[in-house]
């Protein structure tokens, strides 16, 4: 329990002072939650190979990942797989069904109602996301960032040596 703590702890000081974009930390927690909702299998490791491609941050993309798999868990047979039946139920059912029996998407499984649920769901909740994870990188940047460098609290912890020890353990070597 400790670790995870830690480790958390770790993943939120080095995505929030990462040298990317907000945009790129919001894209990557955004499509970390599609691979999140969607079942384990290709759409998951197509997500991630989108992720990388893109260079989004990988650490963010994780993190929803993990987060949004714990909340798909439950919500699986009381939302996702109901919201798929209905997606699939008024969807064009030719070019579906086209889709689904060509060589290379039939192994992503769209026509079942795990996967469609699972994008739906993830439809109507990617622009907020995405906005929100937006707004809160630019936020964090530029009213912490200042604060913790003027920070007389922090200019003092950063001299004592248990400070130090503490920085290591929490945030690496680096």
């Amino acid at each position: 329990m400790f670790f995870t703590i830690i480790k958390a702890t770790r993943w939120l000081y080095k995505t929030l002072n990462a040298d990317l974009f907000p945009w790129q930390i919001a894209l990557g927690v955004t499509l970390g939650a599609l691979a999140g909702l969607l079942p384990l299998g290709l759409g998951t490791v197509c997500v991630f190979t989108l992720i990388i491609l893109v260079n989004l941050h990988f650490g963010s993309a994780t993190f929803a990942f993990g987060l949004f798999k714990l909340i798909s868990l439950p919500l699986q047979g009381i939302l996702i797989r109901p919201l798929g039946a209905s997606a699939l139920e008024v969807a064009p059912q030719a070019p579906l069904i086209a889709a689904a029996e060509t060589p290379i998407l039939a192994w992503l499984r769209l026509d079942y109602y795990d996967v469609a649920g699972a994008i739906a769901l993830w439809l109507i909740i990617a622009a907020p996301l995405f906005v929100a994870m937006l707004f809160f990188w630019r936020a964090w940047r530029e009213r912490l960032e200042k604060k913790f460098k003027k920070s007389k609290l922090m200019k003092w912890a950063s001299k004592v040596w248990i400070f130090k020890g503490l920085k290591y353990v929490f945030l690496g070597s680096n």
